[in-house]
């Protein structure tokens, strides 16, 4: 006799595989649909004033990277004009990591020139110790002259854009001190003020010889060895940020002071050792120009690279990697304001409404995508609690 057997419930039908995006993978993402958005609206709005001034703006913006990428001594040119704001956008980064915000690297590249000056004008050594030493004073300089506002910060309180704007004034005027007195040339010939001009040993290397393109990229194309060396602290900063205790640190500081200080950490000693690096940072700024293009001291030095340092790491989102694109941005639009000043009746002026498009599109495009992802990041959380308490 045949015993009937119960029929077995059908097996649940297993729950669908949800598609787990990695944390930096989602953020990636995100952060490069927004930098495309951005670059598109800017582009957008920059075409609606090239139009204004009756020009084409598919054709501004050719002769913008034709005039920057058509030759290797235009691309030299690019490399040459990013090589101070690399290093320039990176020390605002790292004093920002902190909490910091270092106005101040104007002024400490200026007295970072000014220092290395004396070393190459005083010292008669051969290259290989010459060179390094005034690389040396110019970091010397540069750290001294972030030393005053970092230390007022940590023993005072005083807010460090104030004291760093005034340190800009007063670096001005000593340095137009030092070229009226001790750094003033001794001939007679000159005009303006200006200091003796250096000697080889003292004068950054060029880097066309070492890549072969020497017939390529022309002496007035004033590419050396510290692009690389920007490059490689470009690296280097990256690593202190991600990498290393005193980033984690200053991350953490720069994130929740309280929280850091209730962690164990001494909020005023990070500060002050991530300021003194942001002002070694700095002492890079001015040394293409007086080591690699200029070869003297005079007044009428090149400015202003402190300030948009400022403006490269808003773009680049202080990130290293950031930072050098963004470098090699501006430094586009500066080449390209030649070829757009030469072929169009636009003003000059129209490659900084770009910048300030770029800029301020891009600002506005990470906190929409901030605000996206803390909201897809709640939503998952709800998610998560909702089929746990199913579960239970």
């Amino acid at each position: 006799m045949a015993v009937a057997t119960r029929p077995e419930a059908p097996s649940a039908s297993p729950a669908p595989h949800r598609r787990i995006r990695r944390p930096w993978a989602q953020k990636l993402l995100v952060q490069s649909i927004a930098v495309a958005v951005a670059f598109l609206f800017a582009g957008l709005v920059g075409s609606v004033i090239i139009l204004a001034y009756g020009e084409s703006p598919g054709f501004v913006y050719s002769t913008l990277w034709q005039f920057s990428t058509a030759r290797v001594s235009d691309v030299a040119r690019v490399l040459e004009q990013a090589t101070p704001l690399i290093f320039s956008a990176l020390a605002v980064a790292v004093a920002f990591k902190a909490g910091m915000f270092n106005i101040g690297v104007e002024g400490q590249y200026i007295v970072g020139m000014m220092t290395a000056t004396g070393a190459a004008v005083w010292l008669d050594l051969p290259a290989v110790i010459h060179l390094p030493l005034v690389v040396l004073a110019a970091v010397a300089g540069s750290m001294i002259w972030a030393f005053v506002p970092a230390i007022l910060k940590v023993k005072t309180g005083a807010h460090e854009v104030v004291t760093t704007i005034m340190m800009n004034g007063i670096a001005i005027s000593l340095v137009a001190w030092a070229l009226l007195n001790p750094l003033r040339t001794s001939d007679t010939g000159f005009v303006d003020l200006r200091s003796d001009r250096f000697s080889e040993s003292a004068l950054m290397p060029p880097l066309a010889p070492a890549l072969g393109l020497e017939e390529q990229i022309p002496a007035s194309a004033h590419l050396t060895w510290l692009f690389p060396l920007a490059l490689l602290a470009s690296v280097a900063v990256w690593f202190l940020l991600y990498r290393t205790r005193l980033g984690y640190e200053a991350r953490a500081v720069g994130a929740s002071p309280g929280s850091a200080e209730a962690g164990g950490i001494g909020i005023g000693a990070v500060q002050l050792r991530v300021f003194l690096i942001s002002g070694a940072l700095a002492g890079f700024v001015g040394l293409n120009y007086l080591l690699g293009d200029a070869g003297f001291f005079g007044v009428n030095y090149e400015t202003t690279l402190g300030f948009t340092g400022i403006a490269v790491a808003f773009l680049g989102r202080n990130h290293p990697v950031g930072i050098v694109l963004a470098a090699l941005l501006f430094g586009i639009l500066f080449r390209g304001e030649d070829g757009i000043a030469v072929a169009t009746d636009l003003p000059r002026e129209i490659t900084v409404i770009m910048e300030g498009l770029l800029i301020l599109s891009v600002v506005v495009a990470y906190e929409i995508a901030r605000r996206v992802q803390l909201r897809r990041q709640a939503e998952v959380i709800r998610e998560e609690e909702g089929e746990s308490r199913a579960a239970a």
